[in-house]
């Protein structure tokens, strides 16, 4: 039977011109939606043979509700293709910037928040020692100690730039705009939140808790967890990036 789909077996995709492309943003950790316009489009069309190209790998290609897809790793536990995990501040930098997506003001003009708004709501839901651990500080008083807070907090954010959660305005992460693969921080409050409204206070909740697992099954991590109890939980709880990017080199 005559179909307009293109790719009608898995060699039809591979040799796709664009497919080296799609493979090494998935395989790098990067989620895809419609801003990858052509990169997109082979996704959707070929998804059924992609996800099976990919579950021989160990690794599952997950289409998310928001429309926009990435790999993790599969439920045998043995992917053939690198993952590694995000760091609590990034997963938390992650969460606070979904509750900016999900609020409708953010959504008016041009969408762009600064990092100084993303480090005033962390200082507004964390505890102040908890939020000096997250940003490697021993304390935030001085300038000179906000400066420092705020470029391993841009650090964060350019990991997430990198991944497709967030665009950046030049290099500097001095100001972002949230995109939908943000969204996949709302997993754990998915089922039990069912407004905007109420997932935002959901969302909430778990930064205050420092819940940072994106994983139903995990337990979250305290911030007043002893230095013991949170060296065990981060091994086990941090978000798994699948095929993330290796930090890059600052200069």
């Amino acid at each position: 039977m005559l179909t307009d789909n293109p790719y009608q077996q898995i060699a039809d995709l591979i040799n796709d011109e664009c497919f080296p492309e799609l493979d090494t943003r998935l395989r790098r950790g990067e989620h895809i939606d419609a801003r990858y316009h052509r990169l997109f489009n082979i996704i959707q069309d070929g998804f059924p043979l992609l996800a099976e190209y990919y579950l021989r790998f160990g690794s599952d290609l997950v289409q998310a509700p928001e429309a926009y897809y990435y790999l993790r790793p599969g439920t045998s536990g043995k992917s053939l293709i690198r993952s590694r995990k995000l760091d609590e501040l990034t997963m938390i930098a992650g969460q606070v910037l979904a509750m900016f997506h999900l609020d409708p003001e953010q959504l008016e003009g041009s969408g762009w928040i600064s990092t100084d708004a993303v480090y005033e709501r962390l200082r507004l839901l964390l505890e102040n020692d908890y939020l000096c651990q997250l940003l490697e500080r021993k304390k935030i008083e001085t300038q000179a100690d906000r400066d420092k807070a705020m470029e391993t907090l841009r650090r964060a954010i350019r990991q997430l730039a990198r991944l497709g959660m967030v665009r950046l305005e030049g290099n500097q992460a001095n100001r972002l705009q949230t995109q939908a693969p943000l969204m996949r921080f709302i997993d754990p409050v998915r089922s039990t939140a069912s407004t905007t409204e109420g997932t935002r206070a959901a969302m909430e909740q778990l930064v205050r808790d420092g819940y940072i697992s994106l994983d139903e099954d995990d337990e979250s991590l305290k911030p007043d967890c002893t230095e013991s109890e949170e060296k065990a939980s981060n091994e086990n709880v941090t978000v798994v990036v699948e095929q993330a990017i290796e930090e890059e080199q600052e200069a």
